[in-house]
């Protein structure tokens, strides 16, 4: 009988924590665009953003590759990555309209470091289905004004 209390303790504790990681959340942004191609085979781009956290709010950014919609059905998720090097940090994406772009197979991502406010331009080449080549993190920060 204590080995049941226990196990659905901890179920209980397990199942809670999961909860609130899941509250932490917020739902995803979604931008579309962009096109690759590999033999045969066509799609677009799909980027998803999350927000998460409660004090200092990052962002977890995922990439995904859809297949075009065939004759009578609709488009399907082929591929799927987490866009690394932004998303295991601490870096908040910006909420403008602008702040995740895709123009052609470069994928743009305007963020903020939760801690520091340094803001940063992230840039990937996004390729065939489950590959990206990460570019650059470059500062927004305007070159200091030289006198005259």
């Amino acid at each position: 009988m204590r080995t049941l209390v226990v196990t659905l303790l901890l179920a209980f504790s397990a199942s809670g924590a999961i909860a609130e990681t899941e509250q932490d959340a917020s739902p995803a942004r979604v931008v579309q665009g962009g096109h690759w191609t590999e033999g045969p085979s066509t799609g677009t781009y799909r980027i998803l953003v999350e927000e998460v956290g409660f004090e200092h709010v990052s962002c977890r950014v995922r990439i995904q590759w859809l297949a075009s919609a065939a004759s009578g059905r609709p488009a399907r998720l082929i591929a799927e990555q987490t866009f690394e090097e932004l998303s295991t940090t601490f870096w908040s994406c910006g909420q403008g309209k602008q702040s995740v772009v895709i123009s052609g197979n470069v994928l743009k991502v305007q963020a903020t470091h939760a801690y520091s406010g340094e803001p940063c331009t992230f840039t990937a080449s996004l390729g065939q289905p489950g590959r990206y080549q990460y570019e650059a993190c470059r500062s927004e920060t305007p070159a200091p004004k030289t006198g005259g």
